[in-house]
């Protein structure tokens, strides 16, 4: 019986060993990491198939934000102004250079996944900027806005929304409700 519990003792150790071989990361007694996760985000972004910060017009020197809690006020504010001058003039452009792609329209009569800006502004401004979206954004407190883990939510009443959040360190449309 003791041999048993000898073995299995061994045998678990020696499975949490090999387990332990096949982690990625740093392996230095330093505890420095990957030379791949030391690459800058410029680099690293075009590699997949997406887009750049200079491919997409962005100003490269626009601060760089972890999550939806590291924005100041003043930043959430500024760019939901933006958002509320894009639809007060229904400037489907605008609004397109404001989002982040795929992005989620979710219409009265389902949602639909836009896959780019050209695919935005493809779509027929009318159908973008409903009477009530118009309203709603118009009405809403850009000032008043408070974070979440799904971002912020533009709107006077709560729906329709445009809610934005921070895409790849900036700040980005990522849904509109209706």
């Amino acid at each position: 019986m003791q041999k048993k519990l000898i073995f299995l003792a061994l045998t678990g150790l020696l499975c949490l060993s090999l387990a332990g071989c096949g982690q990625s990361g740093s392996t230095s007694p330093e505890g420095g990491s990957s030379p791949q996760a030391e690459q800058p985000a410029e680099e690293t972004a075009g590699e997949d198939g997406g887009r750049t910060p200079e491919e997409d017009g962005a100003d490269t020197e626009a601060p760089q934000y972890t999550d939806n809690f590291s924005i100041d006020t003043e930043a959430v504010t500024a760019f939901a102004e933006q958002i509320q001058a894009a639809v007060a003039e229904k400037n489907l452009e605008a609004l397109a250079d404001l989002a982040s792609y795929p992005l989620y329209i979710g219409f009265s009569d389902g949602g639909e996944s836009v896959e780019s800006r050209e695919d935005l502004i493809a779509l027929e401004a009318d159908r973008i900027f409903s009477e009530e979206l118009v309203s709603e954004i118009a009405g809403a407190d850009p000032g008043g806005l408070a974070p979440s883990k799904a971002g912020f939510a533009l709107s006077a009443s709560g729906r329709p929304n445009v809610v934005f959040s921070v895409v790849d360190g900036r700040l980005a449309i990522v849904g509109i409700n209706y």
